[in-house]
């Protein structure tokens, strides 16, 4: 909410929660769950629909927890499974052991090779900056899709001032980086993943496991790796609630785009300590093409 996009924001009664949203041509989108308490989030939800109702436009909210999907369905709306929110626990993170020594593993090869790791402060070092510009310039160019300008585009120099930057660093300079976001006082998510074409195998492993042993040492309790497309606990990628004939061409479009399965392959190295399963949220049991366009864009291009 606090970046340059056209974000507008519905407050519940007393001011202690809101819900936000953008608005496209043809639909609002949603992103993510209310900002408010569980017993809140109902509320929040029901204002928002009757925005969009008064609007006569369709209603997206993705990804949302259960309690949102719950008060969706309560409201008339329809809920769909996505994928999966995955935490993990601070106070019990550790790379020893066998339940991420996948991680443990590449971060050696990488150690072998020269490299190493340390938070960046772009915002003080002009070498920091100009490093990690470089790995997002190289990071897109390898493929266009990564080049979006919607609200979920990748850039390290928006936020600057609330976010964190952990590194990996070889003879050329920065070659991996995460961006880290905070969600509230006790959660930072890993938000940006990012590497170099040329980056060693474990560049990027090791950045998120020095972002993880810093939140934990700084006492922090959680950390979020992002929610994980169409991935259960037990690791299967799964589709099982069939989204019609145009929802499963936009599907299919994103996952083409994002490469949801390589996106899960690498995140899931990490394994979660908690999960949590995300949906998305319609209003209308029949999704208009011209809705379906407007999300599309919504999600991959900047609104005017």
């Amino acid at each position: 909410m606090l970046g340059p996009d056209p974000w507008q924001v519905i407050w519940n009664a007393d001011r202690s929660g809101f819900i936000a949203l953008l608005e496209a041509r043809h639909c609002l989108v949603s992103w993510r769950s209310p900002v408010a308490t569980e017993s809140q989030q109902a509320d929040s939800l029901a204002r928002l629909l009757g925005h969009a109702r008064a609007l006569k436009k369709q209603l997206f909210a993705v990804p949302v927890n259960q309690t949102t999907a719950d008060a969706a369905v309560a409201l008339g709306m329809r809920a769909t499974w996505i994928g999966a929110e995955c935490l993990i626990d601070l106070d019990r993170w550790t790379l020893q052991g066998g339940r991420r020594q996948k991680v443990r593993w590449a971060r050696s090869h990488a150690i072998k090779l020269g490299y190493a790791w340390r938070e960046a402060h772009p915002l003080e070092r002009r070498a920091d900056f100009d490093g990690l510009q470089r790995i997002e310039e190289r990071w897109k160019q390898e493929r266009r899709e990564r080049r979006t300008d919607s609200f979920l585009r990748n850039e390290f120099t928006e936020l600057a001032h609330l976010r964190r930057y952990f590194v990996c660093e070889g003879p050329t300079g920065l070659v991996a980086s995460i961006t880290c976001t905070p969600v509230n006082r006790s959660t930072w998510y890993l938000q940006d993943p990012v590497r170099d074409p040329s980056a060693p195998r474990g560049a990027l492993e090791g950045a998120m496991a020095l972002a993880l042993d810093t939140f934990r040492d700084e006492r922090y309790s959680w950390a979020s790796n992002g929610p994980l497309p169409f991935w259960r606990p037990d690791g299967v990628q799964d589709r099982p609630h069939p989204l019609g004939p145009l929802g499963d061409r936009v599907l299919n479009y994103f996952d083409r785009r994002y490469r949801f399965a390589r996106i899960n392959q690498f995140r899931s190295k990490f394994l979660p300590d908690e999960t949590w399963p995300v949906f998305v949220v319609r209003s209308h049991r029949f999704v208009t093409p011209r809705a379906i366009g407007s999300l599309v864009r919504v999600l991959t291009r900047a609104i005017d």
